[in-house]
Parts: structure tokens; sequence; C-alpha cells
């Protein structure tokens, strides 16, 4: 990748990042499947209204919106609950490493699906390394207690999986569409999806909303949604899947770093001997270090 995609990586894997903080807030307010579809409906709202201010034009077609639906599955609906009813038990830090597996998943997965996405010694070696610094980043201690009982760590590794066939699935199939469209289709679809549950079985919690989590929840849709989507499909048509993903190496040391600016959390010298390690291993991904290879 050149230097203007590592920017949109590492931009990208910081706003996921903050997600995690997002979420571990507005569960202090509102249900998990109320905070997925605040981000998903606020987001669509404003995606639609930019849309039509820009007047951007596209085909719209029956496989077009079809696409749609499976975008929304895929790299929002499934993932968006699974990690947010998943943080009801998990920390905010612990659900940014365990999503952190996407990167490989999505580079194996595309190893096997991708004529165009080999894998090479370099991507296996990069993500390795990554996830050591990211291990390092957390602490040994919460990669030990994947080993108990705690079904909100299976939830988030069940995520990442649905993010890397929804990255799969965009290369392949909305690679000409444009970044502003895909992103729009993709959260409005989400919303259709969501919406029946919403007025079916959460009325009451609707009518109970109030400014605090109004507030966060839209931070959170334009942050974390609006502008991440973008950036995301922007990357997505300049590189390949498994380039994509490997953003989420970066989230968790972007939540630390977030923690420690919000609410004072200090950073230890382990977290920043990951955050290099982390660094190393995009670079050999990227082939900047193939001599050390």
């Amino acid at each position: 990748m050149n230097n203007k995609n590592w920017t949109l990586v590492f931009l990208l894997g910081f706003l996921w990042g903050a997600s995690f903080l997002f979420v571990e807030i507005l569960l202090n307010y509102i249900s998990p499947f109320m905070i997925v579809y605040l981000r998903v409906s606020l987001a669509s709202l404003i995606l639609i209204l930019y849309l039509i201010l820009s007047k951007i034009k596209f085909q719209f077609s029956f496989l077009l919106v079809f696409n749609f639906f499976i975008m929304g599955m895929l790299n929002n609906v499934f993932p968006f609950l699974l990690i947010t009813y998943g943080q009801q038990t998990v920390s905010g830090g612990l659900a940014s490493i365990l999503n952190a597996n996407t990167s490989f998943l999505t580079i194996l997965l595309a190893s096997l699906i991708l004529k165009n996405e080999p894998l090479t010694k370099s991507r296996i070696i990069g993500v390795l390394i990554g996830v050591i610094g990211v291990i390092i980043v957390v602490g040994y201690g919460n990669i030990y207690d994947l080993f108990d009982k705690g079904s909100g760590k299976f939830l988030i590794l069940l995520s990442g999986l649905s993010y890397a066939f929804a990255a799969i699935f965009a290369k392949v199939r909305l690679q000409n569409t444009q970044p502003e469209v895909a992103a729009t289709g993709m959260l409005t679809m989400s919303t259709l999806i969501l919406s029946p549950f919403i007025f079916l079985f959460y009325g009451n919690e609707v009518s109970s909303l109030n400014i605090i989590s109004m507030s966060y929840s839209l931070l959170f849709a334009v942050i974390c949604s609006v502008l991440a989507y973008f950036i995301y499909f922007k990357i997505l048509l300049s590189t390949g899947a498994g380039n994509l993903l490997i953003c989420t190496i970066i989230i968790p040391p972007s939540a630390i770093l977030l923690n420690a600016i919000l609410i004072g959390e200090s950073i230890t010298l382990n977290e920043l001997i990951g955050l290099v390690i982390i660094t190393f291993g995009l670079l050999i991904l990227d082939g900047r270090l193939k001599k050390f290879i």
C-alpha cells in the first residue's frame, strides 16, 4: 500500500477503536439492540441526506439492493449485535483485541476465495507480529480468560468472522460502486432489517430515550459509521480485502489511547511496546521491511 492508503487504514482503525468506547458508555443508558439500531438508523439518515444534497447519481437495480442487503447483514447487523451484546460481559479493551482477529481471518479467507489475494509469507509474518503486539498491549491475563465460559468473548470472535466475509463480498460485488452509495445502501438496509424488531419489542424503550442517550448515539453514528464507512469503501476500492482489515490490529491501541485521553487511564510500558510491535508488523505486511524476512 502507498502512504495515502496507510493513512486511511490508521484513521479507520482509530475511528473503529472509538466504537468500543461508545458502546461501553451507551450500555449505561440503553439496551444493546437499541445501541445498534440507533447507530445504523441515524447514520443512514445522514448519508441519505448527503446523497440528496450532493446530487450523486447511481444505477438502481435489484442486484444492487441484494448486495446492500448481504453487506448490511455481514458488516452491520451480525457483527454490531455480536460485539454490543458481548460487551455486556467483556470490557472494551478485551473486546477490541478479540476483534483484531478479523485481519487474519480476512487474509486467510481471501487467499482461499480471491485469486488476487495470495497468502504470502510477508502477510503471514506481518499479521502474526501484529497480533503479538496486540496481546502485549492488552495483557496476557486477558488472553488466558478466553478459555473460560464467558459467552461474550465468543460472540465477539464470531463478529470477526462476519467482518471477514463482508470485506471479501464487498471486494467482489461492490468494487464498482461509489463509496458514498455503498455506505448509504448498506446502512439503510441494516436499518430496514432491524426496524421490525424495534417496533415489535422495543417500543417502550424508544419512548423513554433521553437527550443523553440520543447525543451519544448521534456521535457514535457520525464518527464510527458515517465517517468510518466513507474511508472503509475508499480503501476497499484501492487495495485488497486483506489489507483493509489490517486496520483491526490498530483498534486496540486506539481504544487505549482514547481511554487515556478521555477518562484519564494511564498508558503502561507494555502498551507502548505493543504499539511499536504492531507498527513493525504493518510495515512487513506492506512489504517495506521485506528484507528482514
